[in-house]
């Protein structure tokens, strides 16, 4: 693979570009006329830290709050924000985020199958966030709830108030209440005894002159065999939202929900063990063991349980001072218990068939407590506009990790399974088990920031320069909590920042530049003469820098015919990365041990492509996406960063009758295909997957849709944490779901 160059001074010579083509054009360019003022715009400008989806059409959003920390178009943003909306969800029949990450979004991959960890333009993201607070979860996120889905790209410190987002975030956007009264139940059926219940009810609950409170509830419930044994799912869900309007000017929302996840789902397969002698230098394509089968289970389904609580609360207070302040205070509280007995494998043997395996109970405790406060005020006169946000974010967290592995459990003949070893090992209270775990972590992370953010606009919003700091103060404590020693955290000072210009030549289009920046503290120093003295330099605050340029385009031809999406280079990179090299003074000459390399880097190409077209019997949209890029990593810039995926394509398309014989019938179909990622040793596969789509509305209440998953029943790997320990997608799968709407 080819070293990456930094087009740094081309990039920032890219925002000149833009500067000078927006003043070129707004003296000859035509200023289109506003569009008169609505109901659904008075909202948004009298709320700028509210988002409805009431404009959306078919796959098109037009408005995010995760881009700026207020209301924007996506066009008025410096960067890429990709948004999944409701219509895409309902269309997948979508109860898990990477059913849906797959399309409309460039650049993002699925790591794992059990969570919602993804790759964003080669830099990990494991977790996710909700309502714009970052969200610990270890199985995937509920979307009973859920409107829709936002994706930002790039370092997040600036807007997210986390500094941990390095390649981007992934939000989950929950249903608002609405003053209409209204709801749905949807009843999904699928293959091994599969059903789903999601059911909404929202209105209003009183309606007395300025004073307003609108509801929403929902409840939700998931059961399932598995192809193995040992698995299946297990979900019960119950969440609300109350908003209540004192007048036109101030509200208070309130959104909560518990989930009880008593599922079971995990790395249950295995490699072919000639797959394993391959390398990180000269990995070899991962193939499973001719035993890991469809139906294979490394254990019982008595002796493992992952039973997992997750709550949620947020409650939000949103008021207008002024004409042009308006003022927002969020509390956000989240607290997860997590209970788990795995039983896995890890290591299969010489003989390709013997299965090494661990049983490891786990304990997890992980609450924390969140407040955002944000304060926006827009100046305008003839000639510009200047449009300030401030404020600042805080966190609180417990985290506390109990775990024990214990590898006395009987291996494994993959070749003729019998298990009735396991009888008699669990019958016997194991560490962990019954016993005190072996390892016990407590861990107590605060975080406090603040920021602010100016976007400055001239020419009725032709040229938008922006420009944002926010300062970073870390503190907290580790705790090991089986020898008591206690640990600070380092509590130096973070700047982040996010600056950027968007320019729209014409109406419809933008041109922009961003450059955004994390920072990271790094505990402990370098070695100086063998390997682990650790006598070096400290280690440095490492950077996740970026600079991307691109056009958006979100354009109406006429009535029956708009296209929208963007296009984007983007150019990342984690300085002073922790990793292993010949040692400066080393002892004996070139030991290796402990040193900072310059850094890990991606840089590459997105496009985000829709249409919608009407004609006299219906609607086509169509979304598509194609990423391309490539990366290197610190320690060796000839390998590729793991689980990177340089080149992604998808396209998903649906028609819809809205007259004629068939009114009410719609179809569709999606495409979906990735090119080998590195991981460790392996090479990981992605095959072209299909899916095809069908459903009819009939009456005022009524409909059904057909999901046809993965036609072609392509079963094939998604992660390798070790040889005997691997996680696969299953193949095709079927759903049908029944709708009634009121």
């Amino acid at each position: 693979m080819t070293n990456i160059t930094k087009p740094s001074a081309a990039s920032r010579r890219m925002m000149c570009i833009i500067a000078a083509l927006a003043a070129s054009v707004v003296g000859s360019a035509q200023t289109p006329t506003p569009p008169a003022a609505t109901g659904k715009d008075d909202v948004v400008q009298l709320n700028p830290f509210v988002v409805t989806s009431e404009n959306d059409t078919g796959y098109r959003s037009e408005r995010t709050l995760v881009g700026s920390r207020t209301a924007k178009s996506l066009l008025d943003l410096a960067g890429t924000v990709s948004i999944i909306n409701a219509q895409q969800i309902a269309d997948l029949n979508a109860v898990e985020v990477h059913e849906v990450l797959q399309f409309g979004v460039a650049g993002v991959t699925q790591n794992q199958t059990i969570n919602d960890d993804v790759n964003i333009r080669g830099f990990r993201t494991t977790f996710s966030l909700r309502d714009g607070v970052t969200k610990t979860s270890f199985k995937r996120n509920p979307m009973f709830d859920v409107e829709r889905v936002e994706v930002i790209k790039g370092p997040g410190a600036m807007l997210l108030g986390n500094n941990t987002f390095l390649g981007g975030g992934v939000n989950f956007v929950t249903r608002q209440p609405s003053h209409r009264k209204g709801g749905d139940v949807n009843v999904t059926f699928g293959d091994n005894s599969y059903v789903r219940l999601a059911a909404n009810s929202t209105g209003p609950l009183i309606d007395q002159g300025s004073f307003k409170v609108d509801y929403r509830v929902t409840v939700g419930g998931l059961m399932s065999d598995k192809d193995k044994a040992i698995e299946e799912e297990d979900q019960k869900f119950i969440g609300a939202a109350v908003t209540a309007y004192f007048g036109d000017n101030t509200r208070v929302m309130l959104n909560a929900y518990r989930l009880q996840d008593n599922g079971y789902f995990y790395w249950e397969d295995f490699l072919d063990y000639n797959t394993t002698l391959g390398t990180a230098a000269k990995p070899m394509d991962a193939a499973l063991n001719s035993y890991s089968t469809k139906g294979f289970s490394p254990g019982r389904s008595k002796d493992a349980y992952w039973n997992n609580r997750d709550t949620f609360v947020n409650l939000t207070f949103l008021t207008k001072l002024t004409d042009n302040a308006n003022l927002r205070l969020a509390y956000f509280f989240t607290d997860l218990v997590d209970r788990r007995r795995i039983v896995r494998g890890i290591t299969i043997t010489a003989n390709n068939k013997t299965l090494l395996r661990q049983d490891i109970p786990l304990a997890i405790d992980n609450y924390a407590h969140n407040v955002q406060a944000d304060f926006n005020h827009k100046l305008q006169t003839s000639t510009f506009t200047l449009d300030s946000t401030l404020g600042a974010d805080g966190s609180t967290q417990y985290q506390r990790q109990d775990q024990s592995v214990n590898t006395a459990i009987p291996s494994l003949d993959t070749s003729a399974i019998n298990l009735d070893a396991d009888e008699a090992y669990f019958s016997v209270p194991r560490a962990g088990a019954g016993l005190a775990h072996t390892s016990q972590q407590i861990n107590r992370p605060q975080s406090l920031s603040t920021y602010f953010q100016e976007n400055l606009s001239f020419f009725k919003d032709r040229l938008i320069l922006i420009g944002g700091l926010r300062w970073f103060y870390p503190s907290g404590t580790d705790k090991n909590n089986l020898t008591g020693v206690v640990t600070d955290r380092v509590s130096d000072r973070l700047k982040t920042h996010k600056y950027g210009v968007v320019a729209k030549p014409i109406p419809g289009v933008s041109l922009y530049y961003t450059d955004s920046q994390n920072v990271f503290s790094q505990v402990g120093r370098t070695d100086r003469f063998s390997g682990n003295d650790q006598l070096g330099a400290p280690l440095s605050n490492q950077e996740g820098k970026m600079e991307e340029y691109g056009v958006k385009v979100d354009y109406k031809f006429n009535q029956a015919f708009s296209v929208y999406g963007s296009l984007a280079h983007y150019d990342m990179s984690l300085t002073h990365v922790r990793t292993f090299g010949v040692l400066p003074e080393g002892v004996p000459a070139g030991s290796i041990g402990i040193v900072e390399s310059a850094a890990d880097m991606a840089q590459g190409w997105e496009f985000e492509y829709g249409l919608r077209y009407g004609t006299s019997d219906g609607e086509l949209n169509l979304i598509g996406t194609f990423a391309d890029g490539e990366s290197q990593i610190a320690a060796d810039p000839t390998q590729m960063a793991a689980d990177f995926v340089p080149r992604k394509t998808s396209l998903m398309a649906r028609y819809g009758f809205k007259s004629g014989p068939l009114n009410g019938f719609h179809f569709g179909a999606t495409y979906f295909d990735q090119t080998k990622k590195r991981n460790a040793n392996f090479w990981i596969d992605f095959p072209a997957t299909y899916n095809v789509f069908a459903g009819y509305h009939w009456g005022k209440h009524w409909s059904a849709q057909l999901n046809l998953n993965n036609v072609t029943d392509e079963r094939y790997i998604v992660a390798i944490a070790a040889n005997g320990l691997v996680q696969t997608e299953a193949g095709s799968d079927m759903k049908l779901a029944l709708k009634y709407t009121w």
